[in-house]
């Protein structure tokens, strides 16, 4: 294998593929990225055998093979060159790498060692467009569960209707629930749930890919294709809780607000309930009158007052304030609505333009 390539793009592409390298010390490849020459650009590849990703570099190509070498030397070493492009060549199972200042000789495993990644055979294609599946995996993965004492919980659920996939989490306090168009309708319905590590890795890449991703699920994993970087990933096996179920469908009270100031607010009363669960009580008063209390035995308390809209009746909610946090973290509006039946019943909290985004989430008991 002989080779030259841009440090820029070299250092982007291990990046990439960086994050998925495993650390399992009885097989020591795992520890290492897969370099190999293909159709004139390099393939880097790395896995932990539960995430798999290649990414494609353009080079210049003079001698086709392939090697695996220590992914943190390697990128440590690349990341460190500040020459324009340095040159890669394999004698035996030592790569050489040089530059105009640098020099390295770095040993590796030979790439018949490196675990295969598999290919995904797909059951369905789905086309969507990146900005639309990075959003709503900002929205959703804030509810994934993180323990794994109900392995469902600890991903999120992809699912369509005609045109339409809904990209759903929960951990039985809390939903989140996105809805997106997608750009092909599918051949067939899908459904599927993708571990969060996975879809947290998904999102960092998806954050400077192409304007289309494809999702290509199978029996057991599923495909990810963006532009110059494939993602594989193993899926959950399970079903997914009937969730619709517990989406309140009325409320009594509704009180809309400016997302800064509640968030302000929200956290305000935080530092007062670090002790007590991040327990925060809300006083919901029509017309317009919010109050955000925290009460610790120990510190003190707080009390926040915001500036809103509220009609229907007047009511008393706690919440962990962790959780509204979150949201109001992702919603992306300047204003949020918050739908309550009653204090014990799951309120409804989204963007108040958002119609396609909901967040539900459950309340806590409140101490009399």
């Amino acid at each position: 294998m002989k080779l030259s390539c841009t440090q820029e793009n070299l250092s982007k592409g291990l990046s990439i593929v960086g994050r998925s390298v495993g650390t399992r010390a009885t097989l020591p490849v795992l520890n290492n990225i897969l370099l190999q020459t293909d159709k004139g650009r390099l393939k880097l590849s790395a896995t932990d055998l539960e995430i798999g990703i290649h990414t494609w570099v353009g080079a210049k190509v003079d001698m086709d093979g392939g090697i695996t070498v220590p992914a943190r030397l390697l990128s440590d070493f690349v990341n460190n060159n500040t020459d324009k492009n340095i040159e890669l060549e394999l004698k035996e199972t030592t790569l050489k790498l040089s530059s105009e200042h640098y020099k390295a000789n770095i040993n590796g495993i030979e790439a018949s060692e490196f675990p295969l990644i598999p290919q995904v055979k797909k059951s369905v294609e789905i086309e969507i467009g990146s900005k639309e599946l990075i959003g709503g995996i900002n929205k959703t993965l804030i509810a994934t569960a993180l323990d794994e004492s109900r392995p469902v919980l600890a991903g999120v659920y992809f699912f369509n209707k005609d045109q339409e996939m809904k990209v759903v989490a929960t951990d039985s306090y809390r939903l989140a629930e996105q809805t997106i168009t997608l750009v092909n309708k599918p051949e067939k319905d899908f459904r599927f749930i993708v571990p969060q590590r996975t879809i947290a890795e998904l999102a960092r890449i998806l954050a400077n890919a192409g304007p289309v991703a494809k999702i290509l699920p199978g029996e057991n994993q599923v495909e990810f294709v963006m532009e110059d970087t494939i993602l594989v990933s193993r899926l959950i096996e399970g079903a997914f809780p009937d969730y619709v179920q517990i989406i309140p469908k009325e409320s009594k009270t509704t009180m809309e607000v400016a997302t800064a100031e509640f968030n302000n607010a929200i956290k305000m009363a935080s530092l007062f309930a670090r002790e007590s669960a991040n327990n925060i009580k809300l006083k919901i008063t029509a017309p317009d009158k919010i109050e955000v209390l925290a009460t610790s035995s120990q510190i003190g308390d707080n009390l926040s007052t915001v500036g809103g809209k509220v009609t229907g009746d007047s009511i008393e909610v706690a919440f962990n304030a962790k959780f509204i946090l979150d949201c109001l973290a992702v919603v992306g509006s300047e204003k949020v609505t918050l739908d309550l039946l009653s204090a014990t019943a799951a309120g409804i909290l989204r963007g108040n333009k958002e119609q396609h985004y909901l967040y539900v989430i459950m309340p806590l008991r409140i101490d009399e």
